[in-house]
């Protein structure tokens, strides 16, 4: 019985310690051609952004067919509004671009929105940007 008790108690101790999420940004082109997705970063973020990938002002991801995915990971935790306006405070604009459209957009406000709307997972721990026909 004691035994029974101390594997519970170490299994949720377990669970416990590894239920935060890892905050991502997924970009996803299901189309039969390539796409792209552009994040334009503001002047004043260029040395210390959250994407931590490169120290341009525009960042160009090319996303070739079929399913092609990247998958970005911005710590853990979970896109709440205040996160994602967190990472607004980093942006100018976001460009997706395919054959059969050029999405721009550049509005703060539009970006939040559409940001915060396409979040998935258990508490929003993710954003997916899928491209589509």
């Amino acid at each position: 019985m004691i035994k029974n008790l101390v594997n519970l108690v170490v299994v949720v101790a377990m669970l416990s310690l590894s239920c935060d999420p890892v905050r991502r940004i997924d970009m996803k082109n299901n189309t039969s051609d390539s796409a792209q997705v552009i994040w334009t970063l503001n002047e004043d973020s260029l040395m210390n952004n959250p994407f931590l990938l490169s120290n341009s002002k525009e960042l160009k991801f090319v996303l070739y067919p079929p399913k092609n995915e990247i998958k970005m990971s911005f710590g853990t935790g979970n896109w709440t509004p205040t996160e994602v306006q967190k990472l607004m405070g980093h942006l100018v604009s976001l460009e997706i671009i395919s054959s059969s459209q050029r999405i721009k957009i550049d509005s703060l406000p539009l970006l939040k929105e559409f940001l915060l709307a396409r979040r998935k997972g258990v508490g929003g721990a993710r954003i997916e940007i899928v491209v589509s026909n």
